[in-house]
């Protein structure tokens, strides 16, 4: 089963102060995911005021870890604009394939700190694009969301609220969220099934406040 991951990584200012958490819990995902069964790529974008794109469509072996000079926050939040880029580029990227080296399974990983303060891109064409996404094609959306209510968050832009969990603003909850989204993908590539997040995995995020 081939599996393509697009993250898509919150690099505002205020996640300065959890930047060596996100770091670490990125590069654990990483190394957990390159020894799973089957195979997968990485597309990693960060974002403030702008979206960057880190690297494409990696194979997992192969994609690069994050370090302090890659990874370095600053600015505002422009999340709806990260968000509708990395649908449009993997669609587009999609489109331009064989429809046998299409991947399996395509899941998108949001995770940010902050509520939207700098996007052009309304919210309403974002809740456009992933409902296309999750019921046309069957993609998977995660969201990630401290200072906030994510499930709230994830469902204005319509996703699904058991894929959304409530990351505390601190080391231990940005390692535990990264944790448990590894897990939840590991899971989907092993069985083709994806699923929400668990009680336990919202546990651990209170536990971590």
């Amino acid at each position: 089963m081939d599996t393509h991951i697009t993250f898509v990584l919150d690099s505002s200012g205020s996640m300065a102060e959890i930047k060596d958490d996100t770091v670490g819990g990125f590069n654990t995902f990483l190394r957990e995911q390159v020894d799973e069964e089957g195979s997968a790529s990485v597309t990693l974008y960060d974002f403030n005021d702008e979206v960057n794109l880190v690297y494409q469509a990696q194979p997992i072996e192969e994609a690069s870890e994050l370090t302090d000079s890659s990874y370095s926050p600053g600015g505002r939040t422009a999340l709806h604009d990260a968000i509708i880029t990395a649908i449009n580029s993997a669609a587009d990227r999609f489109d331009e394939l064989e429809t046998e080296e299409r991947p399996d399974n395509a899941i998108i990983v949001v995770l940010t700190d902050g509520k939207e303060n700098a996007s052009e891109t309304p919210q309403a064409t974002v809740r456009d694009q992933v409902d296309y996404r999750q019921t046309e094609h069957e993609w998977e959306f995660f969201f990630i969301g401290a200072n906030q209510d994510a499930t709230l968050t994830a469902s204005k832009m319509g996703m699904k609220e058991d894929q959304a969990l409530s990351m505390s603003h601190s080391g231990d909850g940005a390692q535990a969220a990264y944790d448990s989204t590894s897990e939840v993908i590991s899971n989907s590539r092993k069985t083709g099934e994806v699923n929400g997040y668990s009680d336990e995995d919202r546990q651990r995020q209170r536990d971590a406040e």
